[in-house]
């Protein structure tokens, strides 16, 4: 019988399983190597990282426009409180109807410019009502960013206990109004991996403990410069709780390829920033595992490259899943099951 040779994975496939195999990811919106990649993953017990993209108005418009589906994706709080309220928004329906799940951050990054002071505008009250009219799938505690809050002179063991003292109150909250499973605790730290450990033996004291969720987030890591810090944080981390899925908050992409073994989802907004803010676009080098940024010619729009970036980030995410086999197979220290 007729052969095709896969050159994904340097092997031949009998006809008919090749154009089966084809057929089956074209039903389900993505490519062969895709379909194949993460069937070998799941048969090898290597779980990868899921990718939550994120940004909102314009770059949500783009995703939606593109047709690739399903994406995950993760907005941001903060954005849509305005005079004392919640905004309803054309967002909420266009990332829904993105076919993937849908993450609600407390709005921490809104501390950069938005919020005054060193706490949230909103209650958590507020903030879970939100959540449950927006149909999230994942809602984040409210947690102080330490990496924007302490430089502003905000105490770390103040910003650890306060970020607890916020998410034991949204915990009691949505276990009242019977959404504790979506609830994602979120540890926070600045500039040691005691502190984020810290975090959770203050949140174990209240009764969150990982036996009770399973699902937890990495706070305060978007804005560190040392990938090796990244890696120590989230290492000790992960030592502490073995049995839990890490959601990790704004990861800079030379820190993601260092810790994608060590988490279970990320999030990222650099496909948007690039193109709004410097016009750049992303090519991402497989070789070297890394994005090279070009500045785009002024004829394409603002749109277009948040298009091509975006497709790039999700070629970035495609080759660290597919290094995720390699390191299963020539790593003894790997244990995927711990994951």
């Amino acid at each position: 019988m007729k052969k095709r040779v896969w050159k994904t994975l340097g092997v031949k496939l009998p006809y008919d399983v090749y154009e089966r195999v084809t057929e089956i990811a074209g039903s389900l919106g993505v490519t062969p190597s895709t379909l194949v990649r993460e069937l070998l993953l799941r048969e090898l017990g290597v779980s990868c990282p899921r990718l939550f993209l994120a940004g909102h108005s314009t770059a949500l418009e783009v995703a939606a426009k593109s047709g690739v589906r399903p994406l995950n994706w993760l907005l941001s709080a903060g954005t849509y409180y305005q005079g004392g309220v919640f905004r309803d928004c054309e967002d909420f329906k266009l990332a829904r109807g993105l076919g993937g799940l849908l993450f609600l951050d407390s709005g921490a990054q809104q501390f950069y410019a938005d919020f005054n002071g060193f706490d949230y505008p909103y209650t958590e009250k507020d903030y879970l009502e939100f959540a449950v009219r927006i149909g999230a799938d994942f809602i984040a505690t409210l947690d102080l960013p330490l990496d924007i809050l302490h430089p502003r002179g905000l105490p770390i063991s103040d910003g650890v206990k306060r970020t607890v003292e916020h998410g034991v109150e949204l915990v009691a909250l949505a276990e009242d109004m019977g959404i504790l499973g979506k609830i994602v605790p979120v540890l926070q730290g600045f500039d040691d991996p005691s502190q984020w450990l810290e975090s959770l033996d203050l949140y174990k004291s209240h009764g969150v403990t990982p036996g009770r969720f399973k699902y937890w987030g990495v706070g305060s890591i978007c804005m560190m410069k040392s990938p090796p810090l990244v890696h120590r944080v989230l290492s000790a981390i992960r030592e502490a709780m073995p049995n839990v899925r890490l959601h990790v908050f704004g990861i800079s992409m030379n820190s993601l390829k260092r810790v994608y073994h060590l988490i279970d989802s990320y999030d990222t907004s650099v496909w948007v920033y690039h193109a709004k803010v410097n016009g750049r676009v992303l090519i991402w080098d497989p070789i070297r595992k890394s994005f090279m940024r070009f500045k785009a010619d002024t004829r394409y729009d603002t749109r277009r490259l948040m298009h091509a970036n975006m497709l790039e980030i999700l070629k970035m995410h495609q080759d660290l899943c597919g290094n995720l086999i390699n390191k299963r197979n020539n790593d003894n220290d790997f244990d995927v099951n711990s994951y």
